[in-house]
Formats: structure tokens, C-alpha cells, sequence
């Protein structure tokens, strides 16, 4: 006699059909939340929502006319609507993070769940139950748990990875951020002068107000004046109202933190003790000096280089946060060309007798982020940084190419062959044009497209060392024998042409609709922005001076050779 007791045919619960319910909606909507995440991270890597066609334009406008209170209303809420745009969006992405991770954690319990239901006895009488359940078809693909963790994974992982991208470009501080990050954003930087002929290295100043006639003999509309102990053909740069800059000579390098109210010098930091730094220190000419290149900053921190190919970085109250020597640069009148920065990277133009290459450096720590080869000539010219309407570009000046490059990579985007020569002058830009000159070759105007190209040349008067300016439509060419020159930026058409005593080596600079241009005996002309040439004022310095005048605070802030001046009323 069989003595087994049989088990009922246990069918499952209700609360196994309840869990694999849940089960199917969870993994569908995890599903779905994945291909949406991987497709927004897609999305974004493409896409910079801060690059902003309409606000490029507007800034283009504003170069245009700087004291359109309007226009800058528009710009700042159009910026505020993009930062605003980018939280959102980062928020977005947290939550489908934490989202597909509750779904998927919301599967697994259930799925959990629903296989501690199948312990139950089969009912002895009856063959073995297909395996045709749901859960065991899905198990018995393994190609599809297989894929469909990974599509999760992958998703998870993107969703974070998105988020601090987002978050390094959109915070504030960025290129449009509000200014409390880690960096400074454009609008932040034309508050400021941050380096070398002001924001973008183009010429163009955003405070306006200030004086058109001043005597530094008699001291009319002289604040103040301060000597600075050791030489440097660098300019002054301000942030808020402390105003760097530097100097050298074969014993010692400096960088100098001045008050911009009282002149009084607030700090002085050594930059002697630079590991791999030359032993034997290069002999620059005298026009050119230890400290030619002009210092810049991120708006968090300040940043020098000298003759020595030695570079460094302080923070506001004077603290060495990093020192590195680059190398010596093989310059046979020593490096000029002045630095400047794009988001968290320090840019070096570094073009040498022995080859051109063009230096990223992390603005943090001085960390080399790439290390580009360029196939010119020697060039003491600085670069410019401008949006060109879709991306921004660091466009230089050498022999022979006038080259664009991707700042944050290095890598090229153009070339144009149009030059010739020992390269001084920086480069001009206005509305998609490129203006590059030097003495003995031409002025070539580069017309930005798929495939830039010269559109126009001009061979008279042509400038050694003095940078052209280009704005509303005309471009200004001083040369180092006295003569000024005024283009139209379109055409090339030839407009005025103004003489002078004096010779240029400094560099005009466009304040409203008046420009400021100091040749090198220290005096100062003021004119219009015009088609036709009509004097404004004029203000004497009392010295000699080579350098890029400043402007900020309702003041002229210019080196001269022993001192430091500011101008104001």
C-alpha cells in the first residue's frame, strides 16, 4: 500500500501574480528610461545649450556698441534663461538616474519575490509542468538579461557621467555661468581686464567713462603713481580692484599685486625657486627684457610667465599655488607673447626658433593638458580667444599660417598661409573677419567660412609691433615710424591716414566710440571711431612707455618705464 501522502495541486498565490506585475512594469519603464538617458547624454555631447547663436550675436552687437544698457539687459536674460535651462536639465538628469535605479531595484525585489513562490509541490499524478512560465523563458535567454543589464548599466552610469559634465560647464563661473565657480564667465571677464589688450585679447574696453586729457609733469588728473622696483614691457591686468603685473631681470622675477584705489603695492610674490628652471638665465635684448609677456587671470587666480620659460600661478592674496618652467624658448630677443585662459585651462602661444607649439595647462595645478606642435616660424605675437558665431576659437599669429585652434584640445581647425617674417602684432577680429599685419609682408584680412580665406590685402604703412584694431566696421593700423591708419574692415578702402612724431609699439584700444593709442615717448592720442579722423583729446605720461594701457573704474591705469600710473578724474 502506497503510504505517501499526497500534496494538493497548489496553484500560485494572487500576490506572485501581483509581483510579476510589478516585475513588468518596472522593467518596461526601466526600459524606456534607459534608451531616453542614453539618448539625452548623446544629445548633449553634440549639443552646448550655452553656445547660444542669439546671445553670440548680441555680443557682437555689444562690441559694436558697448553702452547699450538694452542690449546688455538682453544678453544677461538671455544668459540667465540658458543657466536656468542647464539646472533644469541637470536635475533632470539626477532624477532618471535615481529613477532607473528604483526601477531596476524594484524588479529584482519582485522578481525575488515571485520565484519564492515556486517551492510549492507539483501534484504527483500529473507529469511535470511545462517550463513555459515567464520568468523562466525570460532566464532561459541569457542574451537578453544579459543585454538588458547592460542597456541599464550603461544608462546609469551615462545619466552621472552626464550630470558632472553638465555641471563643470554650467556652474556658475563657467562660460555662462554667473561667476562664483571655479572660473570666471565672458561677461564676468569684461567687467574685468584680464590680460593682454583686455578681454579676448582684441582691443575693445567695456568701461568707457574715463578722462580724455591729463599731464603726468604737472599731475592733472593724476590719482596716483607708483614705482615698481624690477623692469617688464608687460601691461597691467586688474580684477575688482587689485591690479598685477610683473617684472625681472637676471636675478629675480616678481609678480606685483597693486591697490587700484591707493597704488599702494600689496604683495610681492618670487618666482626664482622654479623646478627645471635654466641654471644659466637668456640674455633678451633690452627692448625686450624678462618680463615681456603680460600676466592674466581666470578671475580666481593670476598667471605669469617669463624669459626663462618659467610659469606660475598665485592666488588673490599672493599665495604660490604652482611653478613649472616650460622650457627655456629659444628666442633670440626673448618671449613676449602674453598669455591668457579659456575655462580652466592657462594657454600658452610658445613658437620658438626650433618650432611653434601651443601649450594647455590645467589653471589648478599647472598640469599639462596637451601639447600641441605647430609647423611655424618664431612669432612674439600674443593669441586672441573669440566666439566665431558657432564655437570659440584661439586664432594666432606666425609665420607662415595664421592658424585657428580648438582651446580646449589644441587641435587645429585653419590654417591660412598669408604671413612673412620676424611675427610682433597680435591679430585683429570683427564680425567673422581676421586681421593679421607685419612689417615687410602685408595686411591680409582672413574672411571666416567653411574654407577661411584672404579677402583682401593693404601693403603701406604696414605695423611692426603695434597690434591692428578692429571695430564698427574699420580697422586701425599704428606703425613704429608714426603713422596711423584707418581701413575699412569690408573692403580694405583705404579711409584716412594720420602722422606722428612719435612711433608705436603700444596698442590702440577701442573705449565707446573713442580710441586710445600711446606711442612710445608716453603721450597718448584720443580719436574718433570714424570714417573720417577727428582728434578728441590727448594726455601726457611724463615718460616713456611701451605697454597696453587699462581701463577700469572710471580710469587709465598704464605702465610706464619706473612707474605706474593711474589716470582718472
Amino acid at each position: 500500500m502506497d503510504t505517501r501522502i499526497p500534496k494538493p495541486n497548489v496553484s500560485p498565490p494572487r500576490m506572485y501574480f501581483i509581483a510579476r506585475a510589478v516585475a513588468v512594469v518596472a522593467v518596461i519603464f526601466a526600459a524606456i528610461l534607459s534608451i531616453l538617458l542614453i539618448a539625452n547624454y548623446i544629445q548633449t555631447k553634440s549639443i552646448d545649450p550655452l553656445n547660444s547663436q542669439a546671445i553670440a550675436q548680441l555680443m557682437l552687437q555689444l562690441q559694436e556698441d558697448p553702452q547699450n544698457e538694452a542690449l546688455k539687459g538682453q544678453i544677461r536674460a538671455l544668459d540667465l534663461l540658458a543657466r536656468r535651462a542647464y539646472f533644469t536639465h541637470i536635475w533632470q538628469l539626477r532624477t532618471g538616474g535615481y529613477l532607473l535605479f528604483a526601477f531596476v531595484l524594484i524588479f529584482l525585489i519582485a522578481f525575488k519575490y515571485m520565484s519564492s513562490f515556486r517551492t510549492y509541490l507539483p501534484e504527483l499524478k500529473e507529469g511535470p509542468a511545462p517550463d513555459d512560465t515567464w520568468e523562466n523563458k525570460l532566464l532561459s535567454r541569457r542574451y537578453i538579461m544579459v543585454g538588458g543589464l547592460g542597456l541599464f548599466l550603461l544608462a546609469f552610469v551615462l545619466s552621472f557621467l552626464s550630470q558632472s559634465d553638465l555641471n563643470r560647464i554650467g556652474q556658475p563661473g563657467s562660460q555662462g555661468g554667473g561667476g562664483s565657480g571655479d572660473y570666471a564667465d565672458l561677461e564676468e571677464m569684461r567687467q574685468n581686464w584680464p590680460g593682454f589688450r583686455g578681454p579676448e585679447g582684441i582691443g575693445i574696453a567695456y568701461h568707457t567713462d574715463v578722462p580724455t586729457d591729463w599731464d603726468g609733469a604737472s599731475g592733472r588728473n593724476i590719482v596716483w603713481k607708483t614705482p615698481i622696483p624690477l623692469p617688464g614691457y608687460n601691461s597691467p591686468i586688474i580684477w575688482g580692484k587689485k591690479i598685477f603685473l610683473s617684472g625681472g631681470d637676471r636675478q629675480d622675477q616678481v609678480v606685483y599685486c597693486l591697490d587700484a584705489d591707493s597704488g599702494r603695492i600689496l604683495w610681492q610674490g618670487s618666482v626664482n625657486d622654479v623646478p627645471g628652471a635654466p641654471e644659466d638665465r637668456p640674455r633678451p635684448t633690452e627692448d625686450t627684457g624678462y618680463a615681456a609677456p603680460t600676466m592674466t587671470t581666470d578671475g580666481r587666480r593670476v598667471f605669469v610667465l617669463f624669459a626663462t620659460g618659467d610659469t606660475a600661478c598665485f592666488d588673490f592674496e599672493g599665495k604660490r599655488i604652482w611653478a613649472r618652467n616650460l622650457g627655456m624658448p629659444e628666442n633670440h630677443y626673448g618671449h613676449s607673447s602674453s598669455l591668457i585662459t579659456h575655462q580652466d585651462l592657462l594657454l600658452v602661444q610658445f613658437d620658438q626658433n626650433i618650432g611653434g607649439r601651443l601649450l594647455g595647462l590645467q589653471a589648478a595645478t599647472g598640469n599639462l593638458v596637451y601639447d600641441a606642435p605647430r609647423d611655424v616660424e618664431i612669432s612674439w605675437a600674443s593669441p586672441i580667444l573669440v566666439d566665431t558665431g558657432s564655437r570659440p576659437e584661439l586664432i594666432l599669429n606666425s609665420n607662415p599660417f595664421v592658424m585657428s585652434h580648438d582651446p580646449r584640445t589644441g587641435q587645429e581647425l585653419w590654417r591660412v598661409r598669408c604671413m612673412q617674417g620676424e611675427i610682433a602684432p597680435s591679430l585683429g577680429y570683427w564680425k567673422g573677419m581676421v586681421f593679421a599685419v607685419n612689417e615687410y609682408a602685408r595686411l591680409a584680412a582672413i574672411r571666416l567660412g567653411p574654407e577661411p580665406e584672404v579677402a583682401w590685402e593693404y601693403i603701406d604703412d604696414l605695423s611692426e609691433v603695434s597690434s591692428p584694431l578692429a571695430a564698427n566696421g574699420l580697422l586701425i593700423m599704428p606703425a613704429s615710424y608714426g603713422t596711423v591708419t584707418c581701413l575699412d574692415a569690408e573692403s580694405g578702402e583705404r579711409l584716412w591716414i594720420q602722422e606722428y612724431e612719435e612711433g608705436f609699439y603700444s596698442s590702440p584700444i577701442l573705449v565707446g566710440d573713442k580710441v586710445y593709442l600711446m606711442d612710445m615717448a608716453g603721450v597718448t592720442y584720443i580719436f574718433r571711431a570714424a570714417r573720417e579722423f577727428e582728434s578728441v583729446g590727448r594726455g601726457e605720461l611724463g615718460e616713456q612707455a611701451m605697454t597696453i594701457p587699462a581701463f577700469m573704474h572710471g580710469r587709465i591705469y598704464i605702465r610706464g618705464m619706473e612707474y605706474l600710473y593711474a589716470i582718472g578724474e
